[in-house]
């Protein structure tokens, strides 16, 4: 019997995670890349953390990171994370990857060791020093002493502009007698200064030079680091040690002492750039020969089927930090952001590379667009001057689609142009209308009948107003908010594991490394004892993670952003090219001209939102065009505005909710809340007319009760059309298992379906029904009446 249980236990409990870790390659040159691929596939879902070895005679060049989550109908979902790191070998020798452990919740696996066998490069090996190292170090002045260790930190000048790149070195140098009894090569660290970012750089095991002092010969060790300064101002270059071991004695036990130095630390003075002649639209980029490249895949394009865009940096300069180029599209073309990839390749001992940006780019509407011109502005170091990137406008022509909507009945337009006349009348006794009503009554009531009332009591003290947050303070809060779109997890966010969840969102990882330490030190400036380091300093470096991290600071206000968002989603932008007078909306609706009728219906809306014919004639031009979440998005607007119009709910005829619980949440009430509080208020002032009057108690009950029905009724449809409903505008839109654009569509809706919205994760949108349908869709696939 127990046997048994233990049986269904096991068979009830989640498997551990399938692990794997492979190499593309088992035998490359000095200096050459591997690639690491890191694969843990789960049927659990839980979070799956990776955790990395330490990678000793490697460095890591890139990575890359993918989640996937796919449907099994026997077994439910199963949860892919694949992890690739491009590492470069350092020295030549058998290299080992220790075991890489994936933990999910309680359950640990580990994969096997792999060996790598680098050989001798035949052109160098590539932790040979770069030329700006080997300059520096033959500049450099020889030791003053040849009988002991002599470490120093070696730098090309004591100032430097932002972003520019400062070579550091640490330097020791062994009397060669001292050098030969040495058990092992020295290790020398260098740490990276506060307000920099770092990229470790060549740290040889062999002699890099040597020199005669006084008759004895010197041998030189170093290790070397590039730091790029985010902010103008000063910084400390750390000290840098050096470890090293000589033997007591020649025997078999091989006991030994262990020394270690420390060097001084060097200050450097952070210059601005030159404010002269920057452009307006310049961006905080530093770099050297930068290329801006855009590809179109297909060049052309069809209505409705997507177009890859990729635009790619390359150049010399801190790489990662290049933000994502300016790419306006022209209307009518909606853009999703794909991943971003980074590739760091040194170009004569400078940090270069190429950073891409992915796109898919979907166009609405037929036709032959002009892409406009895509600028890139930095401060280019080898002119000493600003310089742009640019690519020149190129055509792009979009067919018509495969599948065209078929024609379609031709809807009457609505001709008035009239406000909802309650909502405006509400909104016009908004706040001192109400107040003096629902206040006047009773007094005079009181009067009339010459009754005391008491006074009614204060409203309470005023609550201070809070104190403004300062520059930091503001930042702290959008890095905060920023951290919390890319590693939900509180507990992960927190914790000594921040680095390792930015990774696995898919950030790179010498981004996420500085990520970490930048939130330290934000705690540091604000619960230790005293402030770390300057705020200005600090305030520079967190705005510049930001912009890296994706960081929106634009805010939105509520109807006004509905209304753009909806233009937008219409396709606003095209003009009436012609001689004479530009036609009306409803000429061009007769016509069959429908996007230019549908620009102007939209224009209308936006510069009079209250009116409900606007927005029922902007539906009926989208309706006979065969858009029909965007018709159903503006047909729920005017619905809103006049439920028992005629022409609006004939409308919901012509074009039904494709589901069941579609229908529920966008079925309207037969009056507006201003209606219903309308019809309260006016039943509020015959009830303390009654008790003015002294009229039996059975009419004043009568009397109040009606008003509070209609209060109700108000309340009711205030909230109902308060919810944070949502619209599908695309046909056959897939709701995705989680927020990002690989991630597997749960489940798929149809143009005009509702849903309601749970919270926003960035771009993404959290939506749930109450036929089950959960899961995550971009908000800009979606409309928010």
């Amino acid at each position: 019997m127990i046997p048994a249980l233990w049986l269904v236990v096991a068979l009830q409990s989640p498997s551990p995670p399938d692990v794997t870790a492979r190499i593309d390659r088992a035998r490359v040159p000095a200096g050459e890349e591997v690639t690491l691929t890191i694969r843990a596939r789960s049927r659990s879902a839980e979070p799956v953390t990776v955790v990395l070895p330490g990678l000793t005679g490697f460095t890591i060049v890139g990575s890359r990171d993918i989640t996937d989550v796919t449907l099994d109908a026997v077994g439910g979902p199963i949860r892919t994370l694949t992890r690739e790191l491009r590492l470069r070998t350092e020295r030549p020798g058998t290299l080992v990857i220790d075991a890489v452990r994936v933990r999910q919740a309680s359950r640990d696996v580990s994969t096997p060791p792999l060996t790598v066998t680098v050989d001798s490069a035949v052109t160098g090996l590539a932790t040979a020093v770069s030329p700006i190292a080997r300059r520096l170090i033959d500049a450099a002045p020889a030791p003053t002493r040849n009988d002991r260790v002599v470490l120093s930190v070696i730098l090309p000048g004591d100032s430097v502009l932002v972003g520019q790149q400062l070579d550091v070195i640490a330097a020791a140098w062994f009397p060669r007698d001292l050098r030969d009894r040495l058990t092992h090569p020295p290790i020398l660290s260098l740490q990276t200064a506060e307000g920099a970012w770092s990229y470790p750089g060549a740290a040889p095991t062999e002699v890099t030079a040597s020199r005669q002092v006084h008759g004895g010969w010197m041998d030189l060790f170093i290790a070397h680091q590039a730091l790029f300064p985010l902010a103008p101002g000063r910084i400390v270059i750390p000290p840098a040690t050096v470890d090293y071991a000589l033997p007591l004695s020649f025997s078999m036990l091989r006991r030994e002492d262990r020394y270690s130095l420390r060097s001084d630390t060097v200050p450097v003075t952070v210059l601005a750039l030159p404010a002269r002649r920057r452009p307006a639209d310049d961006q905080p980029v530093v770099a050297q020969g930068l290329a801006l490249d855009l590809r179109l895949d297909p060049p052309n394009g069809r209505v409705g089927e997507p177009i890859a865009m990729t635009a790619s940096l390359s150049g010399a300069g801190n790489v990662a930090l290049w933000p994502e180029p300016v790419i306006r599209l022209p209307p009518g073309f909606r853009s999703y952001s794909g991943e971003t990839g980074m590739r760091v390749v040194p170009r004569d001992g400078r940090i270069a590379g190429t950073k891409v940006f992915h796109y898919l780019v979907m166009p609405d509407s037929a036709g032959s667009f002009l892409l406009p011109e895509v600028r890139y502005a930095y401060y280019d170091l080898a002119a000493g001057d600003y310089r742009a990137a640019t690519i020149g406008p190129r055509a792009l022509a979009v067919a018509p689609g495969l599948e065209p909507h078929a024609p379609r009945a031709l809807p009457p337009l609505a001709r008035g142009r009239a406000a909802a006349w309650a909502d405006d009348l509400a909104r016009s006794l908004v706040p001192w209308g109400w107040l003096v009503l629902f206040v006047g009554a009773p007094l005079l009531a009181w009067l009339w009948r010459r009754r005391r009332a008491t006074a009614p009591r204060a409203a309470g003290a005023t609550a201070a107003p809070a104190a403004p947050l300062s520059r930091l303070g503001q930042l702290e809060r959008a890095f905060q908010a920023i951290l919390a779109s890319h590693v939900p997890d509180q507990r992960a966010r927190d914790g000594d594991g921040l680095a390792r969840a930015l990774r696995a969102a898919g950030v790179d990882s010498a981004v996420a490394e500085h990520v970490k330490r930048l939130r330290d030190r934000l705690r540091a400036s604000r619960y230790g004892p005293r402030g770390l380091g300057d705020a200005a300093e600090l305030s520079a470096e967190v705005a510049q993670v930001l912009e890296v991290l994706g960081a929106d600071s634009g805010r939105k206000g509520r109807r006004e952003v509905t209304v753009i968002a909806l233009l937008l989603l219409v396709g606003l932008g095209g003009t009436l090219a012609g001689q004479g007078q530009t036609p009306s909306a409803e000429a061009l609706y007769d016509a069959g001209a429908l996007r230019a009728a549908s620009d102007s219906f939209a224009a209308r809306a936006a510069a009079e939102p209250r009116v409900p014919a606007h927005w029922y004639n902007l539906g009926a031009t989208l309706y006979r065009a065969g858009a029909d979440g965007k018709a159903t998005a503006a047909w729920v607007v005017a619905a809103d505005l006049a439920p028992r119009d005629p022409l609006v709910r004939r409308a919901r005829d012509l074009l039904p909710a494709p589901d069941a619980p579609s229908e529920a949440l966008l079925a309207p009430g037969l009056v507006t809340p201003a209606e219903a509080a309308l019809v309260a208020g006016a039943f509020w002032l015959a009830t303390w007319a009654a008790v003015a009057a002294r009229r039996r108690r059975s009419v004043i009950l009568a009397l109040a009760l009606a008003c509070g029905g209609a209060a109700g009724i108000a309340a009711r449809e205030g909230l109902r059309r308060a919810r944070p409903l949502a619209i599908v505008l695309n046909h056959a839109s897939p709701v995705r298992v989680a927020p990002y654009w690989g991630a597997s569509p749960a489940y798929t809706v149809e143009a005009g379906a509702a849903l309601l919205v749970e919270r926003r994760d960035g771009s993404w949108l959290e939506v749930r029904r109450d036929d089950g349908v959960h899961g995550w869709v971009l908000s800009t696939e979606v409309s928010r009446p």
